[in-house]
């Protein structure tokens, strides 16, 4: 079979934030496996290494892992440019990282401030500086990717998760803005909305264990998928050109999650 094929994304350089765990190593493994140079960017290096180690076992090409907080903007411009020195590019980037307390049920009447500052300044201000650093390099990609992930509780909502919804909901209106201001230099924006069965939604329905099964009944296929064959595989989709002509959109990974009504 045509190489192309198994691996679309050979000698492409893509930066994955939050790639140490969850979602975030199920997309860079995803990306490695279709030949992508990844940059594992986390906060703690050991999980980073987690990640490389398992991209390597899979025959992945070299990554590179990097320490970047998503609430301290010289990391962030550090961190794709370190990447960037490294492999000569930054052709993809994927902004997964989101505040560890976000996974965790809170209610609206004793959300505080604090709480809401932190999910905000890395979701939020992490994502936009992130762009700031990364557009000269995808632009002179010439085939620049810029995706975030967001969720569906950005489109209808959660009870508990107020914060969480809010911020992901937001994200939607800026990569619609930011495609129009990148689309002349030829890089798509977009975002991926999953619904799969990784770690926070684990510790969410470990809490409210009557919700999982309420929940998965809004699925039209009656489950949540799998992080990397559904979602991973997704991004690689994405990223390869196959959907190169989509951009300021939301692609809904979601096994058919509808709203109540």
């Amino acid at each position: 079979m045509d190489a192309s094929v198994n691996r679309p994304l050979e000698g492409r350089v893509a930066l994955v934030t939050g790639a140490g765990g969850g979602i975030g190593r199920d997309l860079a493994c995803a990306l490695g496996a279709a030949g992508a140079h990844v940059g594992i960017a986390v906060r703690r290096i050991e999980t980073g290494e987690e990640t490389a180690n398992l991209i390597s076992a899979e025959g992945g090409p070299r990554s590179l892992v990097i320490r970047m907080d998503m609430t301290d903007h010289a990391s962030i411009a550090a961190g794709v440019a370190a990447l960037a020195g490294e492999f000569g590019a930054v052709d993809i980037i994927i902004q997964n990282a989101a505040a560890p307390d976000s996974a965790y049920p809170m209610s609206a009447d004793v959300t505080d401030e604090v709480a809401w500052r932190r999910q905000a300044d890395i979701t939020l201000g992490g994502t936009l500086v992130l762009a700031q650093a990364g557009h000269p390099h995808l632009k002179a990609s010439g085939q620049g990717r810029f995706i975030v992930m967001t969720s569906n509780f950005g489109y209808h909502g959660a009870a508990m998760n107020a914060i969480y919804s809010t911020t992901k909901a937001s994200l939607r209106g800026f990569i619609k803005s930011l495609a129009r201001e990148w689309g002349p230099d030829r890089i798509t924006v977009n975002a991926i909305s999953p619904a799969a069965a990784t770690p926070p939604t684990r510790v969410f329905f470990s809490q409210y264990p009557a919700m999982e099964a309420a929940y998965r009944r809004k699925f039209a296929l009656g489950t949540l998928g799998d992080p990397r064959r559904d979602i991973g595989e997704g991004a690689v989709a994405l990223c390869a050109g196959y959907l190169g002509f989509m951009t300021g959109q939301t692609l809904f990974l979601d096994g058919g999650l509808f709203p109540s009504a």
